[in-house]
């Protein structure tokens, strides 16, 4: 089980998004990728709700994946015990208002994630 922290910080042009991710386990863990992403951030609004009423999540208002293009080659990452990685993305140009932004691990059979709200001036 990996621990995840998700930190953003308003800049002139946007939000700066760091996915901590620390393995507080015994064990090394591996971390296997199909492609270059090592992290997804979705901005969903700040309603309070991450689910709408059927469980499911409203529609985003903003993914970092979507229209980026990354390299098509397997990866992998091993965490030892105690060490920990970030991963960094930023969201160019967002609308004002408040989100809740979800950072997850793109790793292969990993639900990592942590989530922060973020208010936009």
């Amino acid at each position: 089980m990996l621990d995840a922290a998700l930190a953003a910080t308003e800049t002139d042009d946007g939000v700066t998004l760091s996915l901590r991710i620390e393995n507080p386990g015994p064990d090394p863990v591996t971390l296997d990728f199909r492609t270059g992403q090592r992290a997804e951030f979705t901005a969903y609004p700040a309603d309070g709700n991450e689910t709408g009423s059927e469980g499911e999540r409203p529609d985003p208002v903003w993914r970092y994946g979507a229209g980026r293009m990354f390299t098509q080659a397997l990866g992998s990452e091993t965490l030892d015990p105690g060490e920990a990685v970030a991963y960094e993305g930023a969201w160019r140009s967002p609308p004002s208002g408040t989100f809740r932004v979800v950072g997850e691990v793109a790793a292969t059979d990993c639900d990592t994630r942590a989530a922060t709200n973020v208010d936009v001036a």
